[in-house]
């Protein structure tokens, strides 16, 4: 015992010594750092022959030289490009050899980079919350023994694990300590500029990211960097961040990451108004994410997450021989002897219970790979209902105008994971175009409908036509092929803004309240049902000062755990009173009905629109 502790202390000291030399590189050799150079711009230009042919014979000349870091820094990118770009098991098997090695020499440092290329791994893989463990592990070791060392690529990967989860000003916190690092390289530097760029587009932020795509052009041309880890992605928002469509179309071809470049389309294409596109792509994403969590990978990683955790608790053990060893110097032997042994117990216990671990992680993961089986397609299905519903809230305007003379706003909750509700509107000039529909039946074939005749009045309204005409020109495209009998109702208006008189239809919808009261209005037929029927008009003179509420049978119709119904009345009630402006009236409503339902289950589609005219 007393051998194998002091052979244990002298490693560790030996291994202190390499790894404060390791950790304080300043400098590398002029022809080692031109071929690093070379390899972190192969690396960003995704160059793949030339890059692993750089890291090549970088690992060649520093893994028995005192450059440890450079060593362990060129594996880890390997590691990482290799799974992102070229295959995913051999990713991973290489992040593996990075432990191993590290294992076999004692190398903290090289521990460091192992559990920083399994939390890129996991991060990548859409694991966050283990990814998130695998990067606070590495700077806990960065923190206990190698102080020198750049925690820059760990401050990065916990960047993009708050930008997943919308965590703006935990981004901004890590890039800000990205750029603090002493010895951060110009690659992390690039990529701390491009987490500010994306912080500030998602936050609308459209000046600010202007500001912070400058910064980070200025440190690409001054180190002759190729975008960092985004590459062209940023140049994308840049094309998206000033409404070029077209142009971030064609930047989106440049992206080498195949889930970045199908995100984008699919965001794109939404923007355009090309649904049918955004859906394929949105569904060439999940593809490629599914792709990513291959079962293969899957198992390597857990196999290495368990590995890693085991060698953690071993490095903890070592320690505390080391302090053993102290204590038996100085306090004499039979106190320290017992203390040993005790402690000697603990560690053969924690080793034994490491090993039930492994046990129970692979029986754990053989359930998990049959239960992925029986539950893919359920999950493909789950997954397409949620982009649906996505693409649908989208379809739906969420920006309404600010102007003197009208205030307007609408929303709408779909009862399931999509809905047949909608509503839409269009300024032209100082004519206000509006409707709110409701599609018969529930589910995707509601859905598809409900987009059909949201796109459909869009095109229309270019024309200047009254709402009859409208309706007559949606009942005429509808009724054509409609074999599944489906139909809508619609409230189609329009308001001459200047003059305050509104032209509006009612096609078989629930009559709209104006100030507080049920308007009385002529009975159409709901759009869909039958050819060539002409539809009837009317009118308000004047509606200035005036409240118009339209919305739809979800609201009136909503029922409590009692089936009791909201009803007209209760509705009517809320809107005598004055809620302020078009907002706040909708969300007073909305609040009032999710209220009185309480626990039952949603029956309907919520759907209001407000238009307060000044």
């Amino acid at each position: 015992m007393k051998r194998m502790t002091f052979r244990l202390f002298l490693s560790l000291l030996l291994l202190v010594a390499g790894m404060t030399r390791a950790g304080a590189e300043e400098q590398l050799p002029p022809k080692l750092q031109k071929l690093t150079d070379e390899a972190y711009h192969y690396y960003s230009s995704r160059e793949t022959e030339k890059f692993f042919e750089a890291a090549n014979r970088i690992k060649n000349a520093t893994e028995f030289s005192d450059y440890q870091e450079t060593y362990y820094r060129v594996c880890c990118y390997e590691a990482i490009y290799t799974f992102e770009y070229v295959n995913r098991n051999q990713g991973v098997a290489l992040a593996h050899t990075i432990f191993h090695h590290a294992k076999s020499n004692d190398s903290n440092i090289g521990m460091y980079f192992a559990m920083f290329t399994l939390g890129s791994i996991r991060e990548t893989s859409g694991n966050n919350d283990m990814a998130e463990k695998s990067f606070r592990q590495a700077l806990e070791l960065k923190e206990k023994y190698l102080p020198d060392m750049s925690a820059a690529p760990c401050y990065l990967g916990l960047c993009e694990i708050a930008l997943r989860k919308k965590d703006y000003d935990e981004v901004q916190v890590n890039a800000r300590k990205t750029l603090n690092e002493p010895k951060a390289i110009p690659m992390n530097l690039i990529t701390a500029w491009s987490y500010k760029c994306l912080v500030r587009f998602h936050q609308g932020d459209s000046l600010g990211f202007e500001e912070a795509y400058k910064e980070r052009e200025q440190l690409m041309q001054k180190y002759g960097g190729q975008g960092g880890l985004f590459g062209e992605l940023i140049n994308v928002y840049q094309a998206k961040n000033r409404k070029q469509w077209q142009l971030a179309l064609q930047r989106t071809d440049k992206l080498i990451h195949q889930q970045n470049k199908c995100e984008q389309k699919a965001d794109i294409y939404e923007h355009i108004g090309d649904l049918s596109q955004a859906l394929y792509w949105q569904k060439r994403s999940k593809e490629v994410a599914d792709s990513v969590q291959s079962s293969e990978s899957r198992s390597q990683m857990n196999e290495f997450d368990t590995e890693l955790s085991i060698t953690y608790a071993e490095n903890e053990t070592k320690e505390q021989q080391l302090a053993n060893e102290r204590l038996m110097l100085t306090s004499g032997g039979t106190i320290a002897a017992i203390v040993i042994a005790f402690l000697s117990f603990i560690v053969y216990r924690r080793n034994k219970h490491m090993k039930h671990l492994e046990s129970v992680n692979h029986e754990l993961q053989k359930a998990y790979d049959q239960l992925e089986d029986t539950t893919a397609a359920k999950e493909r299905i789950e997954s397409e209902l949620r982009i649906a519903r996505d693409i649908q809230k989208r379809m739906l305007p969420h920006v309404f105008p600010r102007r003197n003379d009208v205030d307007i706003y609408a929303m709408m909750t779909p009862a399931k994971e999509v809905g047949g509700d909608l509503y839409a509107y269009a300024l032209l000039d100082d004519l206000l175009y509006f409707c709110v529909g409701d599609v018969s039946g529930k589910g995707v074939p509601a859905a598809l409908f409900m987009a059909e005749v949201t796109r459909m009045f869009r095109t229309l309204v270019d024309s200047h036509p009254t709402p009859e005409a409208i309706a007559t020109r949606l009942n005429h495209a509808l009724v054509e092929d409609n074999e599944q009998g489906m139909f809508v109702t619609m409230f189609i208006g329009l308001i001459d803004l200047k003059t305050g008189h509104m032209e509006y239809c009612n096609a078989g919808h629930n009559p709209p309240l104006l100030n507080g009261e049920y308007m009385q209005m002529e009975s159409n037929a709901p759009i869909g049902l039958w050819p060539e029927l002409d539809f009837a008009g009317e009118a308000v003179d004047d509606m200035h000062g005036k409240t118009l509420f339209v919305y739809t049978d979800g609201i009136n119709e909503a029922e409590n755990i009692h089936h009791e119904q909201f009803g007209n009345d209760r509705l009517q009630a809320l809107l005598r009173k004055n809620w302020g402006d078009a907002r706040q009236t909708s969300e007073t409503i909305h609040k009032a009905v999710e209220e009185f339902v309480g626990d039952a289950e949603p029956s309907d589609d919520l759907t209001k629109m407000c238009i307060i005219m000044k």
